[in-house]
């Protein structure tokens, strides 16, 4: 289904100029628009307030999530300040934070309810297949920073935890239709209700149809996407001292996509495209006993298994994570401690683009966690200090400490400061794997010419290899912020600097002894057996722990409410990443940049059950090798009746048709051309 835009643009002029009596609305409140009244559980593993954390913390809430009109979670959380969030094409995306963004990106760690995402293989979070229905989010809490501590390795630039509804505040029915231009259909359904009295369930089903990208680079867009997901939760509370969890679901998506690679003896990247075929599952079990007024427990248990075929790959991933945890409080003093063990089985296909040197179908990782917040003064000044220790199969034992102090002298002013050290393992490519990638040409190598372009032009079999000999990288980060509220303005602020160690670079090897041979033959001029020659050579990439980077900067984000039903957002972030590389390597992800984004939110209510939001973001950056762009995503939404409601959603407004991704050098994907987007939703709670 095909809508004009100029059918959207009178809608959006016209409505917010129609003044009427604003309709009541009790989330419209400049604290819920930070999050800052949230109890947020990421930054401490336990519920606190977002204001009192010393953490830079973003919670973005269920009623911004509803009112944007997005369609995804990467869609949702291009409303975090200071979130690096870039479209590769119409299924795949780019998601960072303080550093480089990339494909496979692996420093960000992202959870379900707590349940890690991460797999070891490429340390990916497969974005395209993460289904988690929107209507369904209570938050989204982000952590810009460090989160070692608490959650691990690979954590090193962030936390995304996507928290869900409990079944209790989803009884009865829901059912949500979208489509626009680039969506044909994304359908959802979901019920919920009662069991006997002591829980509540939800059951749910979805369903999307979309379109691909109207322009590609090299090749005609194919980034189309069917998929289909059911899931289902069930809470428990049979009495005041035990409660228990358990949901799950599974996703089956076909997503076209564009690539390239090695396939022949070319040693020529060549461009495909074709279908990737995934199937996700997950299980999830809660069970938390609070012991006593002052002490809790928890255990959780979770299974995750994700598999995907292509053409030229084809992986199979299971993940079994069993996490302990006790809280409590003794006067002055709140302790958590607790235990996780991990156990991952791989299977990662042999193919023309990737064999392995050893093998690896199974890693086991397991660690405790100690962290006690001791109040030196009451109500004014905290000390919170703790570890975790970790021991994984490829690295061995890894400890991330951390310290932070929490300064309050008055209600609404919150300084914060903290140092901690984390760890990114290597992933299995970097520890393992060959990949075969696009081959060197004679000339690049030389810089000179032969005079025959059949040699200068020919390509040197080049291919990227693991290093069992790669050690983990090691971070350590210093943060201080600031926090202000008043009746109609608050401000987040917080800065930092970050060291990283043994961070992972690409050795080139040329084995300069093999070309001797070939010299001598092209001096004797031997031509045709300098041909036969170079067919028997190779170039080795290495992966290596031997380069440091640092990372500074700062996140600002203020809030105003200048009227009551008007609330706004502006935050600017800024981030300069730099490497510090010995001769001969080159960066694995990313190169010496500065990025920028300007960011500014409004969420506006007029007339009787009338609202529009919108979101407008600036980024400049020279990493990513694009022109620099300022996207608007804005929505219309009307609560018709107390059953029905609509939207109208305009994205990527004031951009055009722009490229926001394009390091085809770290990955084989092929991104497209990104579009504005106008979709249509209409929605009905039963």
């Amino acid at each position: 289904m095909k809508i004009s835009q100029r059918l959207f643009w009178p809608l959006l002029f016209v409505c917010p100029l129609v003044m009427a009596e604003p309709f009541e609305d009790e989330d419209l409140d400049l604290d819920a628009l930070m999050g800052m009244d949230v109890q947020a559980t990421s930054a401490m593993k336990r519920a606190q307030s977002a204001f009192d954390t010393a953490s830079s913390i973003y919670v973005l809430s269920k009623e911004q999530i509803t009112k944007s009109g997005a369609t995804s979670v990467p869609e949702a959380l291009k409303m975090v300040p200071g979130l690096i969030v870039r479209q590769l094409d119409n299924n795949q995306w780019a998601i960072s934070s303080r550093g480089i963004a990339s494909r496979f990106s692996s420093k960000l760690l992202v959870m379900i309810d707590g349940q890690s995402l991460y797999t070891p293989k490429f340390a990916a979070v497969y974005w395209e297949t993460l289904n988690v229905p929107l209507y369904d989010i209570e938050r989204i809490e982000v952590i810009r920073g460090q989160g070692g501590l608490l959650w691990g390795s690979n954590a090193n630039n962030g936390v995304i935890n996507i928290i869900t509804k409990n079944s209790i505040d989803t009884r009865g029915g829901y059912a949500s239709v979208t489509t626009g231009n680039q969506i044909n259909v994304d359908a959802n359904l979901r019920y919920g209700g009662d069991i006997s009295n002591i829980g509540s369930y939800r059951v749910y089903g979805h369903l999307k149809d979309a379109n691909e990208s109207k322009k590609g680079i090299s090749l005609d867009p194919n980034d189309t996407t069917k998929q289909n997901s059911l899931g289902f939760r069930a809470d428990f509370t049979p009495n005041d001292e035990w409660s228990a969890l358990l949901q799950g679901d599974v996703t089956h998506s076909t997503l076209g996509q564009n690539y390239r690679g090695v396939v022949d003896e070319t040693n020529e990247n060549i461009s495909f495209s074709d279908d990737l075929k995934r199937t996700d599952s997950r299980i999830m079990a809660r069970l938390e006993n609070r012991m006593s007024p002052d002490a809790n427990q928890m255990l959780q248990i979770s299974w995750l298994k994700q598999n995907g075929s292509q053409n030229y790959i084809k992986e199979d991933f299971e993940s079994i994570d069993i996490d302990y945890q006790m809280n409590f409080i003794y006067q002055s003093l709140q302790l958590d401690w607790g235990l996780n063990y991990r156990y991952n089985s791989i299977s990662f296909a042999e193919s023309v683009f990737l064999d392995s040197d050893k093998n690896f179908d199974s890693l086991k990782q397991y660690g405790a966690l100690v962290q006690a917040q001791y109040n030196v003064t009451p109500d004014t000044l905290d000390f919170i200090i703790g570890t975790k220790l970790d021991h994984n199969d490829l690295t061995g034992w890894e400890n991330q400490p951390s310290a932070r102090l929490i300064y309050k002298p008055v209600d609404n002013h919150l300084t914060w400061g903290a140092i901690s050290r984390s760890v990114r393992t290597p992933t299995l490519i970097e520890f393992n794997d060959n990949f075969k990638v696009n081959g060197t040409e004679i000339k690049d190598l030389t810089g000179l010419s032969s005079g025959f372009d059949q040699i200068d032009d020919y390509r040197i079999a080049t291919y990227l290899n693991g290093n069992d000999k790669v050690k983990s990288e090691n971070y350590l980060s210093y943060e201080l912020g600031y926090r202000f509220t008043a009746n109609d303005w608050s401000l987040d602020l917080s800065t930092y600097y970050t060291d990283a160690k043994n961070v992972a670079v690409i050795d080139m090897n040329t084995h300069a002894e093999q070309f001797t041979p070939i010299l001598d033959l092209f001096l004797a001029g031997r031509i045709p057996e300098v041909f036969q020659a170079l067919t028997m050579t190779r170039i080795d990439l290495d992966f290596a722990s031997v380069a440091d980077t640092t990372t500074k900067g700062f996140d600002l984000v203020v809030s105003w409410q200048p009227i009551d039903n008007l609330n706004t957002e502006f935050g600017y972030s800024y981030t300069d990443y730099n490497y510090d590389l010995p001769p001969r390597v080159e960066p694995a992800i990313g190169y010496d940049s500065k990025n920028r984004q300007l960011f500014a939110k409004a969420d506006y209510s007029f007339l009787t059950n009338h609202n529009v939001f919108a979101t407008l973001r600036a980024v400049n950056s020279n990493a990513y090798n694009t022109d620099n762009y300022t996207t608007l995503d804005i929505s219309w939404n009307w609560q018709a009746t107390p059953v029905w409601s609509t939207a109208v959603s305009g994205k990527n407004l004031f951009s055009g048709s722009h490229i926001e991704y394009s390091n085809t050098r770290e990955t084989y994907t092929l991104p497209n051309y990104i579009d504005e987007c106008i979709t249509f939703t209409i929605s009905a709670n039963f």
